[in-house]
């Protein structure tokens, strides 16, 4: 972050100024330069809560950091207990309304889907999709004649550039407003014009546990960021170090434990998101591969019908008077078929209705020599 971007959060937020001056705040981050600022009038007193020696960040207090509850405006100061309630409730109350919209919201949103703007839907709806779902388009990037291109440089919007897991993240961090656009507890934009909120947070957790590892070492104390832990152990010596550390970096602390959660958060997503396109590949390869069968058995079938017809057609060339004279007769259905072929079924004339054996005998069965049979040749 630039030196004069942390001037400007150091110059809206009351807890800062009352721990640092802005040169001691900008060399929490290696800032050296101080940008002319004015410093801003507006009070509040976060009461944090500091790390105990031996005590983590992650893991401690996490309900008060987390829990709901409060919501008394948009002017409560910058990472402030009732900012934490206020963003947590603001997102609470937006994920509510996309997934159960009242009935003025419903009929905004069919009038939206008859034009070719999809609802904004909740991050549960998002994920439980993100299998087979693309990343959200620009609404207006389908007008023609150059107009949505224009609308996007007009009014650029970094949302729209980010993979599916990132819009999701940035979706469920997006519900608080002061009045300027979508912040978090700490005033940062979740969605801007030209960032990834994903990508900030990951460089946030690396930048304030770093801030913190610097002003632990400074103490002649350890600071471990990836346990959120003061290493040493509490003595006579470094005691009153150790209280002064937590003291004054309380609010790097509160930042620091706050985008080391979300930084969770957004790997949980990610992952999420992974699963689901993992199966919903599955689910296409499981339907690719029965569509396969399905034609491989039609295409066994056919060529089957194939080599019957064939079968028939060469026994009827070598045989031409006797199809003929079977033709006439009914043997065959006169289309090429053989004698009892598929296309005709069992002929009736060889039928057998008796359930005796072949019949038939006065017209042409098999008879004694009497009438013509074959008899023995023995003698008797």
């Amino acid at each position: 972050m630039s030196p004069q971007n942390l001037t400007n959060v150091y110059n809206q937020n009351p807890t800062l100024q009352g721990q640092y001056t802005l040169q001691q705040y900008l060399d929490l981050f290696g800032q050296g330069s101080t940008p002319t600022s004015t410093p801003p009038t507006t009070t509040g007193d976060p009461n944090p809560t500091l790390i105990q020696p031996k005590q983590g960040i992650i893991n401690s207090n996490i309900n008060q950091y987390q829990s709901g509850g409060g919501g008394g405006g948009i002017t409560s100061a910058r990472g402030s207990q009732q900012r934490v309630n206020d963003f947590n409730n603001a997102i609470a109350a937006r994920q509510e309304g996309l997934n159960n919209p009242g009935k003025v919201q419903s009929f905004v949103n069919s009038a939206k889907q008859m034009i070719g703007i999809e609802p904004q839907m909740s991050v549960e709806q998002m994920l439980a999709r993100s299998g087979y779902m693309n990343p959200q388009q620009r609404p207006t990037g389908g007008i023609p004649f150059g107009v949505g291109s224009a609308i996007a440089m007009a009014v650029p919007d970094k949302y729209y550039d980010m993979p599916l897991e990132d819009q999701i993240f940035t979706q469920s961090q997006m519900g608080y407003n002061d009045g300027s656009g979508y912040k978090d507890e700490f005033g940062y934009n979740t969605r801007s014009a030209l960032g990834n909120y994903g990508e900030f947070v990951g460089e946030r957790v690396d930048k304030t546990g770093q801030a913190l590892v610097n002003s632990a070492a400074k103490r002649g104390l350890t600071f471990d960021p990836v346990t959120g832990k003061i290493t040493d152990e509490v003595t006579d010596t470094n005691k009153d170090l150790i209280d002064d550390f937590n003291k004054k970096t309380s609010y790097i602390q509160k930042e620091f434990f706050s985008f080391t959660n979300k930084a969770k958060e957004r790997k949980a997503i990610s992952d999420r998101v992974a699963k689901e396109k993992r199966e919903q590949d599955a689910r296409i390869m499981k339907a690719e591969e029965e569509r396969r069968a399905r034609a491989k058995a039609k295409a066994e079938a056919a060529a089957q019908q194939a080599r019957e017809a064939a079968t028939a057609d060469r026994a009827r060339a070598r045989n031409s008077g006797v199809y003929a004279s079977a033709d006439r007769q009914g043997f065959t259905d006169g289309r090429g078929g053989g004698f009892g072929s598929r296309s005709t079924g069992t002929n009736e004339n060889f039928s057998n209705n008796t359930g005796r054996g072949r019949t038939g005998y006065r017209y042409g069965g098999r008879t004694s020599y009497f009438d013509g049979g074959i008899v023995s040749l023995r003698r008797r």
